[in-house]
C-alpha cells in the first residue's frame, strides 16, 4: 500500500508518538464520521455506499472498544468518545454529498486512521498490542484498496 503521511510534518515537529488512548480517539472520530456518511449518503450508489459505511463503522466500533480496553489495562487515561483530536475533525458538511464526496470522506478517514495507528512508537507496549494494531492496519489497507477501486467506478 502506498503510505499517505497526512500528518508527517506534525509528527516530526512534535517529536511525539500516540499512545493507545489517543489512537482510540482517532478510531472514535472515524466511527462517527462513518456513521455520518452512512446517514447522509445519496445518489445512484446510495445502497452500496450506505451499507459499506455501516460495515466500516461497525468494525471501527469493535476496534475502538479493543483500544480503550487495552489502554485502560495499561492505566492510560481515556478521554470520552466525543473528545476529538484537534488534527482530526469530525465530518460536518454533509449537505448534498455526492457519491464521489462520500468516497472521498471515507478514503480520507481510512488514511488518517492508518497514519495515526502506524505512528505508534514501538517497544513501548508488549508485542500483543502491536499484533492488534497490525491487524487494524491490515484491515485499513484493504479498505483503502476497496475505496480506491470504488472511486474509479463512480
Amino acid at each position: 500500500m502506498k503510505k499517505y503521511h497526512i500528518f508527517s510534518r506534525f509528527f516530526n515537529s512534535m517529536g511525539s508518538f500516540y499512545n493507545l488512548s489517543e489512537l482510540a480517539q482517532y478510531m472514535a472520530v472515524f466511527y462517527f464520521n462513518m456513521r455520518t456518511v452512512h446517514f447522509h449518503t445519496q445518489g445512484k450508489n446510495f445502497l452500496e455506499l450506505h451499507e459499506y459505511a455501516q460495515e466500516l463503522y461497525e468494525q471501527a466500533e469493535e476496534y475502538y472498544d479493543d483500544l480503550v480496553e487495552t489502554a485502560i489495562s495499561f492505566n492510560e487515561m481515556v478521554q470520552p468518545m466525543f473528545v476529538t483530536p484537534g488534527d482530526c475533525p469530525p465530518v460536518t458538511d454533509v449537505a448534498n454529498m455526492t457519491p464521489t464526496d462520500t468516497i472521498g470522506v471515507m478514503l480520507n478517514g481510512v488514511r488518517v486512521l492508518f497514519d495515526s495507528l502506524e505512528s505508534i512508537t514501538k517497544e513501548v507496549y508488549p508485542s500483543f498490542v502491536y499484533s492488534k494494531i497490525d491487524s487494524m492496519l491490515e484491515w485499513l489497507d484493504k479498505q483503502n484498496y476497496k475505496l480506491t477501486q470504488m472511486s474509479k467506478e463512480i
